[in-house]
């Protein structure tokens, strides 16, 4: 097998199964973004920090949880998403509990390896590395 064929068959998209909601008397699985959603994400709070000013940006992280949260509900199990509509998901999860929503939004995070800083990273990095190279 290639690098790259290693590469795209690699299964690192973490997931935590059987996550438990009281608040909603649900359980659902969780599960990281890929790289390309985070960083869409993150552009899009980039624009509105430079749009709208801290006060705007503020207000428009929060709404943005409730997307992220949106994309990482899954049914038990499976590989269906809870909302396959985004919107109607979005529209759902900002009706909801902020700390719920919040709680929810730091899993996805972590699950995407987005709560560890850059020099985390490398050393998780480092540590998987098998020290093959010639």
């Amino acid at each position: 097998m290639s690098i790259k064929e290693a590469i795209r068959a690699a299964q690192d998209i973490k997931v935590e199964e059987g996550v438990d909601i009281p608040e909603w008397n649900v359980t659902v699985d969780v599960w990281g973004l890929p790289s390309g959603a985070w960083e869409a994400y993150q552009n899009k709070l980039n624009k509105l920090r430079f749009a709208e000013g801290s006060k705007g940006a503020e207000m428009a992280v929060k709404s943005n949880r409730a997307e992220i949260v949106a994309r990482c509900l899954y049914e038990p199990g499976t590989n269906q998403l809870v909302f396959p509509d985004l919107a109607e998901g979005i529209s759902i999860l900002s009706k909801k509990a902020p700390g719920t929503v919040d709680g929810l939004f730091k899993l996805c995070r972590h699950l995407s390896g987005e709560d560890r800083d850059f020099e985390q990273k490398v050393k998780d990095a480092e540590g998987n590395f098998d020290g093959d190279q010639s």
